[in-house]
């Protein structure tokens, strides 16, 4: 199955200051969550910004890029516990949802299976999750794999996004998202 453009919501999750150092790699994974987020403002594409009330606030980076993203508070490692998020994605209905942040194993994996059990196709950006250990990160992949959940790049989502190289200023926005198209060019 293919991503749509008009039927996807982006989320991304515990994208905050007081948590970020512990996850492995997090400095790229700020970078890819920044990117997705700017991917989402650019194409035009749903995005919600997941928080933990406890975590603080995200990077001003993120928040800069993140534009008119829609904030969601959360107490809980599944977000669709919270009856204010069940109400917000019903006024925003789609079929597919793309997950990124953090952490893989916990919020994402608990927040992808509570999507599916609502029968949306769920997409994880592999490259664009993290946990605070590589372990953690690469089992919680698994188990998603195991569960239904299809695993993503950016670059797949980028493209699946546009579709084609008709897409109005493709070679603009290859340029500026897709670093190896720099090459091409």
């Amino acid at each position: 199955m293919l991503l749509e453009h008009g039927k996807t919501n982006v989320c991304i999750f515990n994208m905050q200051n007081d948590i970020m150092p512990h996850f492995h790699n997090h400095k790229q994974l700020v970078l890819n969550c920044q990117w997705l987020a700017d991917v989402c403002q650019s194409l035009k594409v749903r995005c919600f910004i997941v928080e933990h009330r406890e975590f603080g606030e995200r990077p001003q980076a993120l928040t800069t890029v993140a534009g008119e993203a829609t904030r969601l508070l959360t107490d809980y490692f599944d977000f669709l516990k919270e009856p204010h998020i069940v109400e917000h994605l019903k006024r925003n209905p789609c079929e597919q949802y793309v997950l990124a942040g953090a952490e893989t194993h916990v919020t994402l994996f608990q927040s992808a299976i509570g999507l599916k059990k609502k029968n949306k196709a769920v997409f994880l950006l592999a490259d664009s999750c993290s946990a605070r250990s590589e372990i953690d990160h690469t089992y919680g992949l698994e188990r998603a794999r195991d569960n239904g959940i299809q695993l993503i790049t950016r670059e797949m989502f980028f493209f699946e996004m546009i579709r084609s190289p008709q897409y109005p200023g493709y070679m603009d926005l290859a340029m500026k998202f897709i670093p190896s198209a720099r090459n091409m060019a």
